[in-house]
């Protein structure tokens, strides 16, 4: 009998906008099954109508289900309004579930089915009137990343009497509350912790409770949600409403970690460079051909050559820069130009050119 009574809840919830379920990419989000352990135990041990649950909808007002046990499709409930006594009030309604809309506290409803010529009666507790926040929820603790934040309970009335609020927190892009993300699934689902630690991906954003109030006897789809570490929610935050308060938002959330040092820029590539000259200049006794550049110390094989002749000369470059020279007695007296190849060791890259000799080259 209970698993009838939970399809038809089934049936009724996939109807009502009150329990809609709007799927949104987080990083996945999985279906997992429909909880119907808070539907009650207990009905007319000899049988008949059972008001099986006592809801609310998003606007605050009553909403009542009732079933015939043992089932019974043709056992269609009627219902009546009683304020303060049902006695021969009219009914008002015929169906499994019904929303008598604006309702006045202290008012119940019968709900009534008849089998087999026998009629059986079943009536609602007292209504509390519309379900209304009186105080805000509050949110303890630092809008700081990696700090603990916990919401607490505002404060409501209305309802059935065994109402129970979900507690989560809500992340908003600015302070006037646009773009509100919910940080964790436990105001939109109960069986999920409501603290939360703030994480990174956060840092400039503002926080604050949220509270969704909901009767007991409420049918939650099973949803597993994932808020991956590093990355901002994409599930937003349930919207203020009658049954829905939002705290107060604190921040913008910041992050004392010292920020990682800058990176350097890495050091240019070793390249040694060779500067030859167009034409040999006069510096002493010598002939200059050139330049050795180098960053850091490197070696040089500088190899002159002329026709057939050729001389190489080890040259060590220590303070970056380095002569290439030409002696006295290298060459013949009738040389007018020399080319010139270097190797520097490590590299396998040569570079060659020449260089023209001025007249009466040094012999």
């Amino acid at each position: 009998m209970r698993d009838r009574g939970c399809q038809r809840s089934k049936r009724l919830l996939g109807s009502s906008s009150e329990r809609r379920l709007i799927v949104v990419r987080v990083r996945f989000v999985v279906l997992l099954v429909l909880a119907c352990s808070s539907l009650p135990t207990t009905v007319a041990h000899a049988g008949g109508v059972a008001i099986s649950q006592h809801l609310f909808g998003e606007d605050g007002w009553p909403r009542l289900v009732a079933n015939h046990y043992p089932y019974n499709a043709e056992a269609v409930p009627t219902w009546k309004v009683c304020s303060p006594e049902c006695g021969p009030t009219v009914a008002v309604a015929t169906h499994g579930s019904y929303q008598p809309g604006p309702t006045a506290a202290g008012t119940t409803f019968e709900a009534s089915t008849t089998v087999d010529g026998t009629t059986t009666t079943a009536r609602s507790r007292i209504w509390g009137g519309r379900v209304t926040n009186t105080a805000l929820p509050t949110l303890a603790g630092a809008a700081v990343v990696g700090q603990v934040v916990t919401p607490a309970a505002g404060t409501w009335a209305g309802g059935w009497g065994d109402d129970t609020s979900l507690l989560g927190v809500r992340a908003c892009s600015t302070p006037t509350a646009e773009d509100c993300r919910a940080m964790n699934a436990a105001s939109l689902q109960p069986g999920h912790p409501s603290q939360v630690i703030i994480d990174r991906a956060y840092t400039g954003w503002y926080i604050g409770a949220i509270e969704r109030r909901t009767a007991a006897q409420s049918v939650f789809v099973a949803i597993g949600y994932h808020f991956p570490a590093g990355q901002i929610s994409g599930l937003p935050a349930p919207r203020p409403g009658q049954t829905v308060s939002a705290g107060a938002l604190i921040g913008p959330i910041t992050d004392p970690s010292p920020a990682p040092p800058p990176e350097s820029a890495p050091a240019p590539p070793f390249r040694p460079r060779v500067a030859l000259r167009k034409r040999a200049a006069r510096r002493g006794g010598s002939l200059l051909l050139g330049t050795l550049i180098c960053s850091k110390p490197c070696v040089a094989r500088v190899t002159l050559r002329h026709g057939t002749t050729a001389t190489t000369r080890r040259i060590v470059v220590r303070h970056e820069r380095a002569s290439i020279r030409l002696w006295p007695g290298t060459f013949s007296r009738r040389a007018t130009s020399l080319r010139v190849t270097t190797r520097f060791d490590g590299f396998s890259t040569m570079r060659h050119g020449t260089v023209r000799l001025p007249p009466r080259t040094l012999s």
